[in-house]
């Protein structure tokens, strides 16, 4: 009988059911929209490296060793103190090969693989070749700043003073880069692409080995350049030029092959895509593990070499157990674990995570909002049928059921609301999502191209450290179950990125990478922000509250009435 006595009510008072319809219309599509957008915006931050390769390295925590050395202070003679303590530490504190060899064993089943190399500084001997960076500054000075660039230690090169593998550096008067390489896996990720001859055969073994397989002359060795140190040099595949160490040693390399960087690999921190190595620099020299050990280069022999050590994992869930994995297995504050692949993905997404926190504190104004709007309405038509609910309860109806008539008929209005508002949001809440994110999108990319010209880079925030680059980026979160491994994440919205290709749904790739003097981060431009059962469930669920709130006002305010006195006052 309430059901029935609400419902006619409702059709009786059409004007006054109608405008409660709107209100909850627009309260239901503007919660749908935002439930949508925080959805998607948490799929792409929880989901979109789950299947993902991701690549970390172990780098100094520069701020730790200040802190640790006392360089909080600000008395200006004791900050000069800390920081000279700082930089002793630093060169003390370079990682060794088998120090990073035991925190690959406490990964275990974590790692997919790993791979390495080893950087050494080379001067140019009197009548041989010459560094390109010296030949292109006329005050010498782009020799010794090439040089120091390419001698940061692998690792991650977005903190200048978090240096991948440890401290130091090579002198900054070294005019060559000599890199050498463990594996093939380490070449793969250099970015470098092959111009002429063939790639030098990578290896640690003892045996130096020719680019044919056999048994290398030990008076040469096999060596890849670049194609701006050729042409400047003179020097085509087959030639041989002679390059010395830091102790005066003159050692002679034959060309197997020239090749072009195209600043980084597809893993984020491969020897030279991450910045510890300077990826283009000119007057880099690769080689195999095997040749720098053989001439006494190696990190374990030579103290001025540095070593950039990457670890492969299988997702980002795996990233997070292999940093807590090193931690288990003794790696101090004084380290860090860090993934140019996570921190880049994370930079790409953050204009939507910037819209889900817009799309949440819409959500908070807008129930907010509606919770008042929605009492006020309530109260204001309880305190017009007065007379009605006087007469209803003087034949005889309880006064808890002329209340229970009143959340009634505000329910029933609440539903078809909600049924109205679910298909508009439905329909609103991906060109609606894109809109908000297009201006988001724009608005990081205007900081970024700022801190470009006023700092000659971006900064921390707008650019991941040390990272490959990458064409693009997409975050995607698909809402079918049993998604493909080809998926980037498996929820009920899609964040893709458009920034160099249309919308494909595809996986994420990493985005784009940002050395030390960092690029234009790849941003997701566009957000699949499609409504689900969940979504119509906290809807629902909001709506619902909203209506009990509102029809609770309504029930308190009526049993405060007494009919005699509503009748007698009516009279």
């Amino acid at each position: 009988m309430i059901f029935d006595n609400a419902w006619r009510s409702t059709r009786r008072r059409k004007g006054y059911s109608i405008l409660l319809i709107v209100v909850f219309t627009i309260i239901t599509a503007a919660v749908v929209v935002s439930l949508a957008i925080m959805q998607a915006a948490n799929s792409a931050k929880t989901t979109g490296l789950a299947n993902q390769t991701v690549t970390a390295t172990i780098s100094m925590n520069r701020s730790q060793v200040i802190k640790d050395a006392g360089g909080t202070g600000t008395d200006t003679t004791d900050s000069s103190s800390a920081r000279d303590a700082a930089r002793e530490a630093m060169g003390d504190m370079q990682l060794s090969l088998s120090d990073y060899e035991t925190y690959a064993s406490a990964a275990g089943s974590l790692l997919k693989s790993t791979y390495y190399s080893e950087t050494a500084g080379l001067t140019a001997v009197d009548g041989q070749a010459e560094p390109v960076s010296s030949s292109s500054s006329s005050s010498g000075s782009g020799s010794s700043g090439d040089s120091a660039a390419a001698g940061q230690p692998g690792g991650q090169g977005g903190d200048m003073g978090d240096m991948g593998g440890g401290a130091g550096g090579m002198a900054s008067s070294s005019d060559f880069t000599l890199v050498g390489l463990s594996s093939d896996e380490a070449l793969s990720n250099l970015g470098i692409t092959v111009s002429d001859g063939q790639a030098v055969v990578t290896g640690t073994s003892g045996t130096v080995t020719d680019s044919d397989g056999s048994d290398g002359d030990t008076s040469t060795h096999d060596a890849m350049v670049t194609d701006e140190f050729a042409e400047l040099n003179g020097l085509s595949v087959g030639d041989t030029f002679v390059a010395a160490d830091s102790s005066g040693n003159q050692i002679a390399f034959t060309i197997v092959g020239t090749y072009t960087s195209t600043g980084g690999g597809s893993g984020s921190a491969g020897p030279g895509g991450a910045g510890g190595m300077g990826g283009s620099s000119s007057d880099r020299i690769i080689v195999s593990m095997a040749t720098l050990t053989s001439l006494g280069l190696d990190a374990d022999t030579s103290s001025d070499t540095t070593i950039s050590y990457t670890y492969v994992l299988g997702s980002g869930a795996d990233y997070d157990a292999f940093v807590q994995a090193c931690s288990d297995a003794g790696l101090s504050d004084s380290y860090q674990v860090q993934s140019s692949d996570v921190e880049n993905y994370e930079s790409s997404i953050e204009p939507l995570l910037n819209l889900s926190k817009f799309a949440k504190t819409l959500l908070v104004v807008v129930l907010a909002l509606g919770a008042v709007m929605l009492i006020a309405m309530t109260l204001f038509s309880i305190r017009t049928r007065t007379y009605e609910m006087g007469v209803m309860t003087a034949m005889g109806m309880h006064k808890r059921t002329v209340a229970a008539q009143m959340v009634v008929e505000t329910v029933i209005v609440a539903v078809i609301g909600l049924v109205l508002g679910t298909c508009i949001g439905a329909v609103a809440s991906v060109p609606v999502s894109n809109k908000l994110l297009e201006s988001e999108v724009s608005s990081a990319q205007a900081e970024s191209t700022q801190q470009v010209q006023n700092f000659g880079r971006e900064l921390k925030g707008g650019a991941a450290p040390g990272g490959a680059s990458s064409a693009s980026a997409s975050a995607s979160a698909s809402g079918e179950a049993g998604a493909s491994s080809d998926s980037a994440a498996s929820s009920d919205a899609t964040a893709s990125s458009d920034a160099s290709a249309p919308d494909s749904g595809a996986a994420p790739q990493q985005p784009g990478g940002n050395g030390p003097m960092g690029r234009m981060t790849s941003y997701v431009s566009t957000v699949n922000a499609s409504v689900n059962l969940a979504t119509v469930g906290l809807a629902a669920l909001a709506i619902l509250v909203l209506a009990l709130l509102s029809g609770l006002v309504g029930v308190i305010w009526v049993l405060r009435y007494e009919p005699l006195q509503i009748l007698a006052d009516r009279s």
